[in-house]
């Protein structure tokens, strides 16, 4: 049965989840938005699949063992499946959603859950969906919904800014930069991960030619010297053509292509 969840029921969920799961999906907003767990469940025949991306959240060790602590022990072919940019590699940000959220006191899954379910019953998370997505709609936002296997599925309306991201990321790379220690953290992590068994995916999530551009120029990164060094610490990238999707800000998908995102890495994962 559906479950309509608060901005907060939702996030609580992300850090409460058991270790239940053969794949888990990681990374920040891009992914959060970007990639179905069911769609993807469709394409690569897997069963139990969770998105445990988060707002500006860094790929380091924390981040990276929290995820794989979500895998099933018990099963054949744990998989994490990684959606990286240029911001993934910045120091910490003070919006890291991940980094807010698990330094919370959360209540436990089910009680978080009995009360998303009084929540329905009552109306009181209808009623907060609807004002939320009616602030986004006057802010010029995407309106969106929140799914308990961890997607924020995004409709942008007529409420489109193609180049909103990208001016953004111009400004955030005038001021930071990719951390090399972070990113060799996250290929040490990356090995450590495969030596225990579990199967890497990444994959570079679709944004337009002027965000690719700055996230490839000065303080961005070699995606190509990435994919490289990916692949030799044990992991498997796949390769994805940003012309195929249509972001509605630059770098967001809306639900329409999050789900044909969500096909094309599900069908790559197939042995």
């Amino acid at each position: 049965m559906a479950v309509c969840l608060t901005t907060e029921r939702f996030w609580q969920l992300k850090v409460s989840q058991p270790a239940v799961y053969e794949v888990v999906i990681v990374g920040n907003s891009k992914v959060n938005m970007g990639l179905s767990p069911r769609h993807l469940s469709r394409a690569s025949g897997r069963q139990k699949i969770f998105n445990f991306g988060f707002v500006a959240c860094c790929l380091n060790k924390k981040y990276l063992k929290h995820a794989s602590a979500l895998l099933d022990p018990n099963i054949s072919d744990p998989t994490l499946v990684l959606g990286i940019c240029p911001h993934c590699f910045f120091r910490p940000s003070p919006i890291n959603g991940y980094n807010y959220w698990s330094s919370q006191s959360v209540p436990q899954r089910e009680a978080i859950m009995r009360q998303a379910w009084m929540e329905n019953v009552s109306l009181k998370a209808i009623a907060k969906t609807s004002a939320r997505n009616l602030q986004n709609l006057t802010k010029g936002l995407p309106l969106s919904y929140y799914f308990p296997d961890g997607w924020e599925a995004c409709y942008p309306g007529r409420m489109k800014h193609p180049e909103m991201y990208a001016e953004s990321s111009k400004k955030l790379l005038t001021r930071f930069r990719v951390q090399p220690r972070i990113v060799t953290e996250f290929l040490e992590a990356v090995y450590d991960i495969h030596q225990e068994g579990i199967t890497l995916y990444g994959y570079r999530p679709p944004c337009s030619a002027s965000v690719r551009e700055l996230e490839s120029g000065k303080g961005g990164v070699d995606f190509q010297e990435l994919s490289k060094s990916f692949e030799q610490a044990g992991g498997k990238w796949i390769d994805i053509d940003p012309v195929r999707y249509q972001s509605f800000d630059g770098a967001h998908l809306d639900f329409r292509n999050a789900m044909r995102l969500s096909q094309e890495v599900g069908a790559a994962m197939r042995p």
